[in-house]
């Protein structure tokens, strides 16, 4: 049996994680007085067990965030008639499949429905910019981390994070 301790047992992603969740939360939180929640949701999206798929997550995430949002500012304009409301996932789920990202379309439809939704409709506008710079800014910070502290190679993933019984 393995005696390694927990700290020892999770992997370098995990810490990387940790560190963009941190540099997020505090930038939103004392620099911008924003509530951090999106932004550190991008920033754990970000960090990719490889560079390509750091940028894979932040593409599928963005677009989704951005194209949600969008279509959520728009329909909120336009009309409160739930049936026509339905319809704002048709832009959603096209703009996805048209760049071969049909993984950001759950992502554009939580934006969509959260905008549409919850938010009340004299500050929907607002609510939805500012969820998609939040989840860029993350996303951005994420990566960032992801590349500058032990950066992965483009197809190798990070050595600690295969271990078995790793923790990530």
């Amino acid at each position: 049996m393995n005696k390694k301790t927990i700290v020892s047992r999770i992997g370098m992603r995990t810490w990387k994680s940790v560190i963009s969740v941190g540099l997020t939360a505090a930038l939103f939180r004392y620099v911008l007085h924003a509530t951090p929640f999106f932004g550190c949701i991008g920033a754990v999206v970000a960090v990719g067990r490889t560079r390509r798929d750091s940028i894979e997550n932040m593409i599928i995430r963005n677009l989704g965030t951005a194209v949600g949002g969008i279509m959520g500012m728009i329909m909120v304009f336009l009309t409160d008639n739930v049936f026509i409301e339905a319809l704002g996932i048709i832009p959603i789920i096209y703009t996805a499949q048209s760049y071969g990202r049909s993984e950001s379309i759950i992502p554009g439809c939580i934006v969509y429905f959260a905008t549409v939704y919850l938010t009340d409709p004299a500050l929907a506008h607002n609510y939805a910019f500012e969820r998609i710079l939040h989840t860029l800014l993350g996303s951005v910070i994420g990566f960032l981390v992801n590349i500058l502290l032990w950066s992965p190679k483009e197809n190798d993933p990070q050595p600690d994070d295969l271990s078995e019984g790793q923790c990530e």
